[in-house]
């Protein structure tokens, strides 16, 4: 669980980028991109949140390395720089929820059927396919390539779009009892971008709710998403 005390990007070099993957490849630019989030200078930032959403939240597929962000992105809308706050909530939305879910939002997100499809394509599930293939292939070659994707699979790592976004989604779901009190920042476009993302959850429908109703019956300042 996230805190405000401490540096927002201790223990950011200790996860092996190099060896998570996102849209483009190898996750190892990810640390650069987290701190130019944090950072002074403008252009940076932006290209950092552009690149972030590309990378970790491409089209609305999230990916190996997108749960891995989230804790370092909590902390930054919990205790960063201004200007990196309502950048980080917006991608912590990215990463909970992809494009076509957006669309969703008023008839209510059925979580639900999301963690039944994702179970049903959990990382679990294909390894005694592999396993059993790789026990029949003669070919060296395929042999190789078989026991590498076995290994991929038997070391839990998605191999589902659906099991993916889950796993986004439930790494920002366990940050958000730390971001409740950004419902009264002094910055509206923080609020709301908060009051948002907190929508998504109906797990902790019994908490946010009454602290949403509350935000909405004293807020005069309702900037635009």
């Amino acid at each position: 669980m996230i805190t405000a005390d401490g540096n927002l990007l201790t223990g950011l070099d200790e996860v092996d980028w190099a060896n998570l993957n996102h849209a483009y490849g190898t996750a190892a630019d990810v640390p650069g991109q987290l701190r130019a989030l944090c950072g002074d200078d403008e252009q940076a930032r932006q290209q950092a949140v552009s690149s972030l959403f590309d990378h970790l939240a491409h089209q609305g597929t999230r990916y190996q390395a997108s749960p891995y962000a989230v804790p370092f992105l909590a902390r930054i809308a919990l205790a960063g720089p201004d200007p990196a706050r309502e950048h980080a909530l917006e991608l912590l939305t990215g990463l909970a929820v992809n494009w076509d879910e957006e669309r969703e939002i008023t008839d209510g997100a059925d979580i639900a059927a999301w963690r039944a499809e994702a179970a049903e394509n959990s990382s679990d599930k294909p390894l005694p396919l592999y396993e059993k293939a790789l026990a029949a292939e003669q070919d060296e070659q395929r042999r190789r390539n078989l026991q590498d994707i076995r290994d991929w699979v038997a070391a839990g790592n998605p191999v589902d779009a659906c099991d993916s976004s889950m796993r986004s989604y439930n790494a920002v779901l366990a940050e958000l009892p730390a971001l409740y009190g950004l419902l009264e920042h002094e910055n509206p476009r923080v609020r709301t971008r908060t009051a948002y993302l907190l929508t998504w959850f109906p797990e902790l429908a019994g908490t946010s709710l009454p602290l949403l109703l509350g935000l909405a019956a004293h807020e005069d300042d309702r900037p635009r998403l």
